[in-house]
């Protein structure tokens, strides 16, 4: 049985016309000389074909095509979660579905409400170096605390290099948003990741700097408070920048 037109409405309606995982729009405007594009898909948390991601064969096959297990990404993502099936299983995603509506209905409310916000950086807690970081652990550790990030990478990367500078910064920041919404065993399994991760960055030539600047929130009522931003950067080894240190 298809999706039906109602479920299809209730699915894009809780999405918010964004990815569950990176929260990007799904439906691009039509320009003056375009049609409008849509980037999003309609994924299956549980497969109902024998040998597809996540596929359950005591899953009722009568709710296959039902809201409650369905989730929409943009094709980027869709495709990781069913190349990564194992990493990518029925309960996380239904976590990361639930977390995302959540944070569609916050951000409503605060359109809603009138809220606004503006951010104030003090130099002092502005980090002028990063320390080098060869923990995955110490890594997520680090990120996991913090709300926005900063990204340094050099700009001349081929496209082998792309990939994987790129895909270990978009995996430290989906391991940091989901943080608190999946198991420790899960969170371990993701820091041995992200360490034979670095690991493959110090190989290709590449080495990880991280740190965290404290900032103040700026209410529109007034009030004020603090949170974290992370700040992250890949350099080649023979950057100019890095500092080395003496040891002796």
């Amino acid at each position: 049985m298809p999706i039906s037109e109602k479920t299809r409405k209730l699915l894009w309606a809780k999405s918010g016309n964004r990815c569950a995982i990176c929260r990007q729009k799904l439906a691009i405007d039509k320009t003056n000389t375009d049609s409008d594009s849509i980037v999003g898909d309609e994924c299956h948390i549980i497969s109902g074909k024998n040998k597809g991601p996540r596929f359950d064969e005591n899953f009722p096959t009568e709710i296959i095509d039902e809201e409650n297990n369905l989730i929409v990404l943009c094709k980027v993502h869709h495709k990781m979660i069913d190349d990564q099936s194992e990493k990518y299983t029925s309960v996380l995603l239904k976590e990361i579905k639930c977390s995302h509506i959540k944070w569609v209905d916050s951000k409503l409310d605060e359109k809603r409400n009138g809220y606004g916000y503006k951010i104030l950086r003090n130099k002092k807690f502005i980090p002028n170096t990063l320390p080098q970081i060869e923990s995955g652990k110490r890594l997520l550790e680090m990120s996991s605390s913090c709300a926005c990030y900063y990204k340094d990478y050099p700009e001349n990367l081929d496209e082998n290099e792309t990939e994987i500078v790129g895909g270990f910064i978009q995996d430290v920041i989906d391991w940091s948003d989901m943080s608190d919404i999946v198991e420790p065993i899960d969170l371990i399994r993701a820091s041995k990741t992200i360490n034979d991760k670095i690991q493959e960055l110090n190989d290709f030539g590449f080495i990880v700097f991280s740190g965290v600047e404290k900032q103040i929130i700026e209410n529109s009522d007034g009030t004020r408070e603090t949170w974290n931003a992370f700040h992250i950067a890949i350099l080649r080894n023979n950057d100019e920048r890095i500092i080395k240190q003496d040891v002796g």
